[in-house]
C-alpha cells in the first residue's frame, strides 16, 4: 500500500500518523507545505517528500494539493483533522471524487488491504468502523493526540527524496480583507498541563478557579462534555469522543465521574491526578494519584500553595 501523509507548515500533528501509517503502508510519501516539514517528516519515517509550497487561499491549496496527489498516485490519503486540515481534506476529497472519514481516531487494514477508519458515532456513544471499498485513493483526517508524537531528538538525519511541485499560479477564490484574532484561544492539544472539570464543578464560577490554576502553572483548561452541555464552559474546552484527545505531562481533574466518552480523550497522559467525593468514581481507575475530597477545598489549597 502506498499513502501520502499530508504535513501543515508550522505544525506537528502530522508526525503522529507516519509511524503509524508505516504499519500498515510499505510506502509513505509526505506531502508538505515548506522544507521544515519534509525534513521533519522524512525524520519521522517518511521514504520520501514533496513540497507543494502554501498558499494563503485554503481552496486553492485544495487544489493544487488535490492536483498533486492526482500526479503521485496512492491507495490512502491521510490529514490531520486540525481545523485547516479538516477543510483542506474535506475540499481535496471533493476534487478527487472520492469518500472522506473524518475526525478518525483509529486506524487498521483488513485482511484484504482496505484501510479501515474507526471514529465516534452518535454522539459518542458507539465508534463507527467504515470502510472506502470502490473509490481511491482511501482518505481520513485523523483527531491529533491519539496516536504518539515520534521522538525526534535521536532521530537519523533524513535522506530520503525531496522534490517539489510548485504552481506557477494558484487560482485564488476569495480575497482576505483583514484578520483579528481570537481571544482565550484553547490550545489542548500542544498543552504539558491540563485542568479539567466535570459537572461536578456545579457552575461557571466553580470553572474560574479552575482557569486560575491553570494560569498558574501554566496549562489550559479542559471539561467533559456534561459540563459542556450545562453551560459551564464552552465547547472548545470539551475532551473526549466528542471532542479533543490530549496527550499532557500532567492531568488534573476536578469533579469528574470518568465515563468512558471522556476518559478516552485523556487516557494517554503521562500522568493523572482526580479530585472526586465518590472514592469509587470510575476516573480513579486511570489515576496516578487519587484524592477522594471536596473538589473546591483541594483546588483552593493547590492555588494558595503556588501563589
Amino acid at each position: 500500500m502506498k499513502t501520502i501523509v499530508y504535513c501543515e507548515k508550522g505544525r506537528l500533528h502530522a508526525l503522529e500518523l507516519i509511524p503509524k501509517a508505516s504499519s500498515f503502508s510499505e510506502t509513505i510519501i509526505a506531502l508538505c507545505e515548506d522544507a521544515d516539514a519534509s525534513a521533519a517528516a522524512m525524520q519521522a519515517g517518511a521514504q520520501s517528500a514533496v513540497i507543494i509550497g502554501c498558499a494563503e487561499d485554503d481552496c486553492a491549496q485544495g487544489d493544487h494539493a488535490a492536483n498533486a496527489i492526482r500526479q503521485i498516485g496512492a491507495d490512502s490519503v491521510l490529514f490531520p483533522a486540525t481545523v485547516r486540515g479538516r477543510f483542506l481534506s474535506a475540499w481535496v476529497a471533493a476534487r478527487l471524487e472520492t469518500g472522506l472519514t473524518a475526525d478518525c481516531t483509529a486506524l487498521d487494514v483488513t485482511e484484504d488491504g482496505l484501510l479501515l477508519q474507526s471514529r465516534p458515532a452518535f454522539g459518542g456513544n458507539l465508534t463507527a468502523d467504515i470502510l472506502c471499498k470502490t473509490h481511491r485513493p482511501q482518505m481520513a483526517s485523523v483527531r491529533p493526540g491519539v496516536f504518539p508524537m515520534p521522538d525526534l531528538s535521536n532521530a537519523p538525519a533524513p535522506s530520503g527524496t525531496v522534490t517539489e511541485c510548485l504552481p506557477d499560479v494558484l487560482k485564488s477564490y476569495c480575497k482576505r480583507t483583514g484578520f483579528t484574532p481570537a481571544e482565550n484561544t484553547v490550545s489542548l492539544q500542544e498543552a504539558d498541563v491540563i485542568i479539567a472539570g466535570g459537572k461536578g464543578i456545579g457552575s461557571k464560577k466553580g470553572f474560574e478557579k479552575l482557569f486560575t490554576l491553570a494560569r498558574l502553572l501554566g496549562g489550559a483548561v479542559g471539561a467533559t462534555r456534561q459540563a459542556v452541555d450545562a453551560g459551564y464552559i464552552s465547547y472548545p474546552h470539551q475532551i473526549g469522543q466528542t471532542g479533543v484527545t490530549v496527550r499532557p505531562k500532567l492531568y488534573i481533574g476536578f469533579g469528574i465521574a470518568g465515563i468512558v466518552q471522556h476518559t478516552v480523550g485523556m487516557n494517554r497522559a503521562k500522568t493523572v491526578i482526580a479530585v472526586n467525593t465518590d472514592r469509587l468514581a470510575p476516573i480513579f481507575a486511570h489515576a496516578d494519584y487519587a484524592i477522594v475530597g471536596d473538589w473546591e477545598t483541594i483546588c483552593d489549597q493547590m492555588i494558595a500553595m503556588l501563589k
